[in-house]
């Protein structure tokens, strides 16, 4: 690959695979469209209702996404964590449909939808590999609603779990997990007592190791049976599969 201006690297959008069959110019082209950005914790990237102008590839940390209840309240819609795309859903949509605030230090690569849409229309191989990725986010966008309604809290808390294993990277590594107890109830449609008792559960059983602000994974493979998600080497990360016992 060719050694662009932005020398941006280590993201969806920057893969190697994405480019596959396009001339080192080319690749060159479209990297000059992207925009390296780092956000600190707390920070928004957009708040829902806002102007819809830009894809953002996220290339290391964890971003909440959030929507408005009739209350008041703040619903958290799910985790996005390093290698996922964000902003796709609204890239014929005039408003962004929830909030993206940084859980810890985040860098993120950024593409405006205008910027994107020509490329996908002047390089379709682009189009079908980007395609793929974002089949693989809907697969796990779709498996958490049916978290929600067909899985027993044991399955649910484990399907959150192995969400927050970025696509790239030491799966054994520390994970930050910022979210309280209280608002991963909420996430999973759970209460704030069975999550801690889970949580507590886990640990004492050597599945997982958790500290202040931080989780790290110590039998995926339990997890991922528990869950009911399988490895596909096929797919850049996991793809989650609906079942309840």
């Amino acid at each position: 690959m060719a050694t662009c201006a932005c020398e941006i690297n280590a993201c969806v959008l920057c893969e190697d695979r994405i480019y596959s069959g396009l001339s080192k110019e080319q690749v060159c082209h479209i990297r000059e469209h992207l925009v390296r950005e780092m956000y600190e914790p707390h920070e928004v990237l957009f708040r829902e209702g806002d102007e819809a102008t830009s894809l953002f590839s996220l290339r290391s940390g964890q971003i909440k996404l959030t929507t408005s209840m009739p209350d008041g309240r703040q619903q958290i819609l799910r985790l996005v964590v390093a290698g996922q795309l964000l902003g796709i859903e609204t890239f014929k949509a005039q408003r962004y449909p929830f909030t993206a605030e940084a859980l810890t230090d985040v860098v993120a690569c950024k593409i405006s939808h205008n910027d994107l849409r020509q490329i996908l229309e002047l390089n379709p191989a682009v189009s079908l590999r980007l395609i793929e990725s974002l089949s693989q986010q809907l697969d796990q966008a779709e498996s958490l609603i049916r978290d929600l309604g067909l899985k027993t809290s044991l399955e649910k808390v484990s399907s959150f779990l192995l969400s927050l294993i970025p696509q790239r990277g030491d799966p054994g590594a520390e994970l930050p997990l910022r979210l309280s107890r209280r608002e991963i109830a909420e996430m999973l449609g759970l209460t704030e007592e069975t999550v801690s008792r889970v949580m507590a559960d886990f640990a004492r059983r050597k599945i997982i190791g958790s500290g202040k602000g931080y989780i790290r994974i110590l039998d995926r493979k339990w997890l991922g049976e528990t869950a009911g998600v399988r490895n596909d080497s096929t797919a850049a990360g996991l793809r989650v599969v609906a079942g309840h016992s």
